[in-house]
């Protein structure tokens, strides 16, 4: 079984730290200002899936006048990096998003990405006294951690929660539920004034899914995810998870689901919304993104998070947030002292705060997008965030299982369809579970 995402105990020697001198102890001293030993006058080749995995060129470029610097945007990064990965002669730095995006597992399995606690451990690009890592919000590096080695860092914080119209709550005089009682509350009001309350893509039933989850850990805490992903006997028996679930279910029992909701794929859920035909919906902080068009003009779009179920909750302020977008530098790089570099140019907060204004992105930079003038759905996402602390909450089977988080998510659309009983919701996940930990075809993964 592999160890993946755990935490690396122990301090890394600074085998990564070329030209380290050693101070009076033995230990090596490592210039804050260059702790990587970067020669002042190497390239820096970054490849990227998005044009922000460029932003940091300038800032490095300014440091060292004599480098020069190359960032390269493609759509088509596997296509791209694969060759050259195989080839020996890797660029510098990858941002691994987009559409063609690699298959980390594999190059992490072959040895080809470099560890990163040493950047981790270096000065913070703009704070000598902090550590790069002191510098990342909680709970958000783990993504990148693959048996006990951080390999990538994942750079965009994805917030998850329930959307609104601020404007159309003010003209009702509703008030954001604070409980799943204050909700279910709420989505009758909105179905008397003729709103479906709660509308969702019945296509894509992960969103129902993430929902319960996120409403199962706040009841129990982060170990009830711990258990899910490490497919311990009985996780999905949890008390939390069939408390979660059974709230959900009310939705449909009292009627509160927006019709056709079981067919709509998410742009026509999403329309449905923003139409004011719906009155809250589940996503990603990414809707604004990609509805952006479509919004009309007071809505005031604003994300709430998943009330609890009571006032018991182990994690009242918990949050599913999701790191994605991973920077990576490769074990074979030419300037591999470089492309540690140049991450931690991109986690400074200038460069963070960047990425967020011109992105519309929020990033695992802690408080670059403080004080920032943007829109009510960012900063609605931001704050919830910031809010949430060590409360955030985070699970990776849906990453190293993808077809049971598939037949997981299928299962809760049919459940809240009608199509299911609550406990053939509970037999059903629970038993494709305990398949998936016996087949030894299936590559395992752990959690600490």
């Amino acid at each position: 079984m592999l160890k993946r995402r755990t935490v690396l105990q122990g301090a890394l020697a600074g085998a990564l730290v070329s030209g380290c001198s050693s101070g009076p102890s033995g230990q090596p001293t490592v210039d804050p200002e260059n702790p990587f030993a970067v020669a002042p006058d190497a390239p820096v080749e970054v490849l990227a899936g998005e044009e922000y995995g460029g932003f940091g060129a300038a800032a490095y470029r300014k440091k060292y006048p004599a480098v020069n610097v190359t960032a390269t945007v493609s759509a088509k990064l596997r296509d791209l990096v694969l060759p050259r990965f195989a080839a020996g002669n890797p660029p510098d730095v990858v941002l691994n998003s987009g559409d063609g995006r690699l298959e980390l597992g594999r190059l992490v399995g072959q040895g080809q990405l470099a560890d990163l606690q040493s950047l981790l451990e270096a000065p913070a690009w703009d704070n000598a006294d902090a550590t790069v890592q002191d510098a990342v919000l909680p709970g958000m590096l783990d993504a990148g951690r693959y048996e006990g080695s951080q390999r990538s860092v994942n750079y965009v914080a994805t917030v998850y929660g329930l959307w609104y119209s601020a404007g159309l709550f003010q003209r009702f005089g509703w008030d954001v539920p604070r409980t799943w009682p204050e909700l279910l509350a709420l989505g009758t009001e909105m179905k008397a004034a003729g709103l479906g309350p709660f509308v969702y893509a019945g296509a894509h039933p992960y969103y129902l899914l993430e929902m319960v989850l996120t409403l199962a850990a706040k009841t129990g805490g982060h170990d009830v995810m711990k258990r899910i992903d490490n497919l311990e006997d009985g996780a999905w028996k949890d008390e939390s998870v069939t408390r979660a679930i059974t709230a959900v279910g009310e939705l449909a029992k009292r009627g509160l689901i927006a019709p056709g909701s079981t067919d709509f794929d998410h742009i026509a859920a999403q329309k449905r919304f923003l139409a004011s035909k719906a009155g809250l919906l589940p996503c990603g902080n990414w809707l604004e993104n990609e509805m952006k068009p479509l919004i009309p003009a007071n809505f005031a779009l604003t994300m709430s998070g998943v009330p609890p179920l009571d006032g018991s909750s182990a994690l009242a302020r918990g949050l599913h947030v999701a790191a994605t977008a991973p920077y990576l530098v490769p074990e074979k790089a030419k300037n591999k002292a470089g492309g540690l570099e140049y991450l931690r140019v991109m986690l400074s907060k200038d460069i963070a705060t960047q990425v967020t204004q011109e992105s519309n992105q929020l990033t695992i930079v802690r408080g670059a997008a403080d004080g920032l003038e943007i829109g009510t759905a960012l900063r609605s996402a931001r704050d919830l965030l910031t809010a949430a602390g060590d409360h955030v909450i985070t699970w990776y089977f849906a990453d190293w299982y993808p077809d049971f988080a598939t037949a997981a998510a299928q299962t809760t659309g049919q459940f809240l369809a009608g199509g299911l009983q609550f406990s053939e919701w509970t037999a059903r996940i629970q038993s494709a579970a305990d398949k998936l930990k016996q087949d030894k075809a299936v590559t395992k993964y752990h959690r600490d």
